[in-house]
C-alpha cells in the first residue's frame, strides 16, 4: 500500500515536472522568456531539474536579451556598445558576430560622417572606403559612391564648365550624358554659356568697333594733342619775340630820345661855332684890311727905297765931283747906298712876310705867331735903323754940304730929300708897326676863336658820331624787330594752319564720338538683356 502509495506520488510529482518544463518551454516558444520554474514546488532532482532549466533559460535568453537589445538600439539609430562579457559555445560565436556587426556598423557610421562632412565642406571628390566592408555593405557604399557621382559628375562638370566661363573660355559645355534634373542642368548650363557666347561675341565685335573708334579718336586726340603742344611753342616763341620787339622798340625810344638830345646839342653847338666862324671872318677881314694896308706901306717903303736909290746914285755921282773937296760925302753917299741896299732887302722881307701872313692868317700856331711877331718887330728895327742912319747920313751930309762950295746948294738939297724920304720910312714903319701889332691881335683872336670853332666842332662831330651810332642801333633794332615781326607772321601762319588741322581733326573726332555714341547704345542695349544683382546697401 505505501509502495502504491509512494508509487502514485511519484507518477503525480512526474507529470507536474513534466507539466512545468513544458510549460516552460511553450512559454519560450511564444516568446515569453521571463518565464521560469519554482523550484521550491519540488524536491530534490526535480528541483535541481526546475534549476537547470531556469539557469538554461537564463544562458540562452541573456545573448538574445543583449542581442535584441543591440538590434533596439540599432533599430533607434543608436549603436550599442561593443559586448564584452564572456560567452562559451554558440553564445560566444553570437557575441563575436554581434560585435562583428556592430563593428561594421561603426565603421559605416564612421564612413558616412566623413562623407558627409567632407561632402558639406565642398569636397564633392570624396568617396567611402569599400574594401574595408564585404557583402551588402560594400555594396551600400559602392551604391553610395555611385550615387555621389550620379549627383556630382554634372555639378563637378558643370562647375568646370563655370570655371571655364570665369577663365574667359566661353567655348565650355558640358559634354556628359545624363538623364532627368541632370540633363535639365546640362541644358540650362549649356544654354546660358551659348547666350553668353553669343553676347560676348557681339560685345566683342562691338568693342572691336569701339576700339577702332577709340583709335581714330586717340590718332585725332593725339593730332590736336600735339597741334596743341606746337601751338603752344608756337605762341610761347611770338611771345619771347613780341618781348624782344618790346624791348627793342623800348631801346629804340630810348636811343631815339639820346639821339634827339645829341642832335639838340649838336644844333646848339653847330649855331655856337657858326656864331664864333661869323667872328673869326670878322677877324679875317679885319686882318686882311690890315694886310693891304700893310701892302700899301710896304709899296710906299718901296718907293722911298726906290727914290732913294735914285738919291743915292744923284749923291754918288755929286760926290765923284766933289771927291776931291769932300771925301767925308763920299763916305756918307757910300753909306746912304748900304742903307738903300738895306731898305730893298727889308722891302723883300716885308713882301715876303706879307705874303705869308695874307695865306696863313688863322692856320698857325701860337708858337707861329710869335715867330711872325718876332720876325717883324726885327724887320721894323731894321727900318728903324735904316730911318735912323739915313737921318744921321743926313746930317753929317748937310755938315759936309756946308763945307763944300759950289755943290753945296744942290747937295743940301738933296740931303733934304734923303731927310724927306727917312721921315717918309719913319712914318711908313710907324703904320706899318701899328698894323702888325693890330694883325697880331686880330690873329690872337682868330686862333682864340679858331679854338673855340674846334671845341664846338669836335662837340659837334661827337654828337654826330653819337647819333650815326645811336642811328645805327634804331637801324638795327628796326631790322631785328622787322624779322621778328616776320617771325610772328610765320607763327600766325602756322598757328592758323594747325588750328585749321585741329578744327578738322575735332569735326573728324565729333563724326567718330557719334559713331561710338551709336556702339556704345547698342552695347548699352546688349548689355541691358542681363540681369545684374542689386548690391546691398
Amino acid at each position: 500500500m505505501k509502495r502504491k502509495v509512494a508509487a502514485q506520488n511519484v507518477e503525480e510529482t512526474s507529470m507536474t515536472l513534466h507539466k512545468e518544463i513544458q510549460r516552460l518551454a511553450e512559454a519560450m516558444v511564444d516568446g515569453r522568456l521571463d518565464e521560469r520554474g519554482d523550484p521550491a514546488r519540488y524536491a530534490g532532482e526535480d528541483a535541481a531539474l526546475i534549476l537547470t532549466v531556469n539557469r538554461m533559460l537564463d544562458t540562452l535568453v541573456t545573448p538574445l536579451r543583449l542581442a535584441a537589445g543591440a538590434i533596439d538600439e540599432i533599430a533607434h539609430g543608436r549603436i550599442p556598445p561593443f559586448v564584452i562579457d564572456d560567452y562559451s559555445g554558440e553564445y560566444n560565436n553570437l557575441k563575436r558576430n554581434l560585435n562583428t556587426l556592430l563593428a561594421t556598423l561603426y565603421g559605416l557610421h564612421s564612413e558616412t560622417r566623413h562623407l558627409i562632412g567632407n561632402i558639406g565642406e565642398g569636397r564633392l571628390q570624396t568617396r567611402g572606403n569599400d574594401w574595408d566592408f564585404e557583402g551588402i555593405w560594400r555594396d551600400l557604399i559602392k551604391g553610395v559612391n555611385g550615387t555621389l557621382d550620379a549627383v556630382i559628375d554634372p555639378v563637378n562638370e558643370a562647375s568646370s564648365v563655370l570655371k571655364n566661363l570665369a577663365e574667359y573660355d566661353l567655348s565650355a559645355r558640358m559634354r556628359g550624358r545624363y538623364h532627368g534634373e541632370h540633363a535639365t542642368i546640362k541644358k540650362a548650363m549649356n544654354a546660358t554659356a551659348e547666350s553668353l557666347h553669343s553676347a560676348v561675341t557681339q560685345m566683342a565685335e562691338t568693342v572691336d568697333l569701339v576700339s577702332a573708334v577709340g583709335s581714330q579718336i586717340a590718332a585725332s586726340s593725339q593730332t590736336v594733342t600735339d597741334g596743341t603742344r606746337e601751338q603752344e611753342t608756337q605762341l610761347t616763341e611770338a611771345s619771347g619775340v613780341l618781348n624782344h620787339i618790346a624791348d627793342t622798340s623800348q631801346k629804340s625810344a630810348r636811343n631815339t630820345a639820346d639821339a634827339r638830345q645829341v642832335a639838340q646839342q649838336a644844333a646848339e653847338s653847330i649855331g655856337t661855332a657858326k656864331t664864333v666862324m661869323d667872328q673869326m671872318l670878322h677877324a679875317m677881314g679885319e686882318i686882311r684890311t690890315s694886310a693891304d694896308n700893310t701892302v700899301g706901306i710896304v709899296q710906299q717903303i718901296d718907293s722911298i727905297a726906290k727914290e732913294t736909290d735914285k738919291l743915292s746914285a744923284n749923291a754918288t755921282n755929286k760926290a765923284a765931283l766933289i771927291r776931291s773937296s769932300a771925301n767925308g760925302f763920299s763916305v756918307v753917299a757910300s753909306e746912304v747906298r748900304s742903307l738903300s741896299k738895306k731898305c730893298e732887302e727889308s722891302v723883300s722881307l716885308l713882301h715876303d712876310f706879307r705874303r705869308r701872313v695874307t695865306f696863313t692868317p688863322n692856320a698857325g700856331t701860337t708858337s707861329t705867331t710869335d715867330e711872325l711877331v718876332s720876325e717883324y718887330l726885327e724887320l721894323i728895327h731894321d727900318l728903324k735903323s735904316v730911318a735912323s742912319n739915313s737921318g744921321l747920313l743926313g746930317v753929317n751930309a748937310a755938315i759936309s754940304a756946308a763945307h763944300v762950295e759950289g755943290a753945296g746948294n744942290d747937295f743940301q738939297a738933296l740931303t733934304e730929300e734923303i731927310r724927306e724920304l727917312a721921315k717918309r720910312s719913319t712914318d711908313a714903319a710907324k703904320q706899318t708897326d701899328t698894323l702888325i701889332r693890330t694883325s697880331v691881335e686880330q690873329a690872337r683872336k682868330g686862333e682864340d676863336l679858331s679854338r673855340r670853332i674846334d671845341g664846338y666842332l669836335t662837340t659837334a662831330v661827337t654828337g654826330a658820331s653819337t647819333i650815326s651810332t645811336l642811328t645805327d642801333e634804331i637801324s638795327q633794332s628796326s631790322q631785328e624787330q622787322a624779322s621778328a615781326i616776320e617771325e610772328i607772321s610765320c607763327s600766325v601762319t602756322h598757328i592758323n594752319d594747325v588750328t585749321r588741322q585741329n578744327a578738322a581733326c575735332a569735326l573728324t573726332s565729333s563724326q567718330v564720338a557719334q559713331g561710338l555714341g551709336q556702339q556704345v547704345t547698342k552695347l548699352s542695349k546688349m548689355v541691358s538683356k542681363f540681369k545684374l544683382a542689386k548690391s546691398a546697401v
